[in-house]
């Protein structure tokens, strides 16, 4: 017996070991090393910055463009194509500040804008925490119906809307424009805010219920200062759209108690229909280098918002 287990135990010892043969057998062949192309690297650069480049020059051409020519006088338009001109001057801009009806538009988009921020804000704050806060019927469904105004074009707008204003007498007044865009933008507005509540732990809110603070000062204390990032891309998505907007400004207004700056700058061309390029492009960027100032400042809080506004 003892004969029998010593002869069984040898012939297990002689036993090739097949995961041995498999790395004895890997490591004798020879790895095989993937060759890179030489143009790999500079194709793999030129797909990438190419289109960069192109974007950056199809945003910042217009701009550059509009910078040269409001520094020219209107009779070297053409005559001095370049980029830099020859003799820069300040008179376009000059104009434009000495111009009543730029102070009064600046005024009145002022006025607009912040009337048309506050109001998005004051409704839309509720709204969107009612909508991820409240469990009621229907809430999902009436969440994607409020997004349905904003399919229709604002040229479909302009003839009802105008309608409205007469009936009301709210026609040439600042305070029926705010309305206007306030209702505009409302709903998505709401949609990001709730994106952005929803992400918000219920835990703070209990927190804060088991210290004995209110829903409003729950919403004041805990929501609101958690939500500066959606706040902020609200507040400046209703302030650009009262800014910008024209076509319902040019339907909705008649003097200049309540033109805007985009209609200001419809008018401005003299009784031969010409058109004063310098001045024009000067009044434009007054119009738009403060807003972009401003958005420069608070970018970030902005993409954040849109981003935690997207992802619920």
């Amino acid at each position: 017996m003892s004969a029998t287990q010593d002869m069984a135990g040898a012939a297990a010892e002689t036993r090739p070991d097949p995961a041995a043969g498999t790395a004895a057998a890997a490591a004798r062949t020879p790895k095989r090393t993937r060759r890179r192309s030489p143009l790999a690297g500079p194709l793999r650069n030129a797909m990438i910055w190419l289109p960069l480049a192109a974007l950056v020059l199809w945003t910042l051409g217009p701009f550059l463009i509009s910078l040269s020519v409001s520094f020219k006088q209107p009779a070297h338009v053409f005559s001095d194509p370049g980029l830099i001109p020859d003799e820069p001057t300040l008179d376009a801009y000059a104009r434009v500040l000495d111009r009543p009806g730029f102070r009064s538009a600046l005024w009145n988009s002022v006025v607009i804008g912040f009337g048309s921020l506050v109001l998005t804000l004051l409704i839309g704050v509720p709204a969107a925490y009612a909508f991820a806060r409240f469990r009621f019927r229907g809430r999902h469904l009436l969440l994607l119906f409020s997004l349905l105004p904003m399919l229709v074009p604002k040229v479909g707008l302009m003839y009802p809307l105008f309608l409205v204003a007469v009936q009301v007498g709210g026609f040439d007044s600042r305070i029926f424009l705010i309305l206007v865009f306030t209702g505009m933008l409302l709903p998505l507005a709401v949609w990001l805010m709730v994106g952005f509540f929803q992400a918000i732990p219920r835990e703070l809110e209990e927190a804060a219920a088991v210290d004995g603070a209110t829903q409003f000062d729950t919403i004041r204390t805990v929501i609101l200062p958690l939500s500066i990032p959606a706040l902020l891309t609200v507040a400046v998505l209703a302030f650009r759209e009262a800014w910008n907007e024209f076509e319902l400004v040019l339907a909705l207004t008649q003097t200049a108690n309540s033109r805007t700056l985009p209609y200001e700058l419809y008018l401005m061309q003299d009784a031969t229909g010409l058109a004063d390029y310098p001045i024009q492009n000067a009044f434009a960027l007054l119009t738009i280098v403060p807003l972009i100032l401003v958005y420069l400042r608070i970018e970030r809080y902005v993409a954040e918002g849109l981003l935690s506004g997207a992802v619920k």
